[in-house]
């Protein structure tokens, strides 16, 4: 029981004040501000919290125990680890950013998705490293106690959600894919319990309405205008092989016209 209590904290500390915060705006033709917040987009991230919550507080030996030696003795194996988790964490935020730049119809421009992003990811660092500093959980390969919750779920969920949001369900299935590889993989590899990646999963897509809700406040607070470079005036983006003509190195040329 005594773990749970700081969970709780934390929560109501992130999700207190950001409920009241105001959401970015549709930067389209129409420039329609559309209300912040939703009820309904705190129901996917708050199973996920709860599950990951009452598992790893209550159901630990029940649920988190027989599931990671499933993973180890059945699908496992023996087999050695596969970390190709640790690299691709970073493609759904990479296609945040990016797919905009190559044509792809985005809900904000460049600066605001880079605003968006940037809040998301410091509110997920500040919260999930504060779980794992003040919750004491061992690893399931007992290398540390800073199981709860899984870092790389909680990183790579925030991205696919960033992307959903921004590119809508055709782009967000796929970063949704990878982030599920991801949590899975976790426990493949024996660096967490169902439970962290739960949690994380849910702590990523609540940090990416996070950014969301914050980014007009802050826009207002640091005088940030409106920009709306990559909506209604496209990016135009080539790369061409080019050779040092010293070295003779093989390099890459990168043009952006806008």
């Amino acid at each position: 029981m005594k773990r749970f209590f700081p969970i709780l904290l934390v929560l109501s500390v992130l999700i207190g004040p950001q409920a009241r915060a105001q959401v970015a705006v549709r930067l389209d033709s129409s420039a329609v501000r559309t209300p912040a917040f939703r009820a309904t987009e705190l129901i996917a991230p708050g199973v996920l919290i709860a599950s990951g919550v009452g598992i790893h507080c209550f159901a630990h030996e029940a649920v988190d125990v027989p599931v990671n030696r499933w993973f180890q003795e059945e699908w496992r194996a023996g087999r050695p680890e596969r970390n190709f988790d640790n690299y691709i964490q970073y493609a759904p935020i990479v296609m945040d950013v990016g797919l905009g730049l190559l044509g792809v119809p985005a809900e904000h421009g460049l600066v605001d998705r880079l605003i968006e992003g940037s809040l998301a990811c410091l509110t997920l660092g500040v919260v999930s490293w504060t779980c794992k500093a003040v919750i004491d959980s061992p690893r399931p390969n007992g290398v540390d106690n800073r199981s709860f919750p899984s870092g790389h779920t909680d990183w790579v969920f925030v991205g696919a959600e960033l992307v959903r949001m921004e590119y809508g369900w055709g782009w967000g299935a796929g970063a949704y894919a990878i982030a599920t590889t991801v949590a899975v993989m976790r426990n493949y590899n024996n660096w967490h319990w169902m439970s962290d990646c739960l949690f994380g999963a849910g702590l990523g897509i609540l940090t990416a309405h996070a950014g969301r809700w914050l980014l007009e406040p802050t826009k207002r607070l640091l005088h940030i205008p409106d920009v709306t470079l990559g909506v209604d005036r496209p990016l135009h983006v080539a790369v061409s092989p080019t050779v040092d003509p010293w070295s003779g190195t093989l390099c890459a040329a990168l043009a952006v016209r806008f």
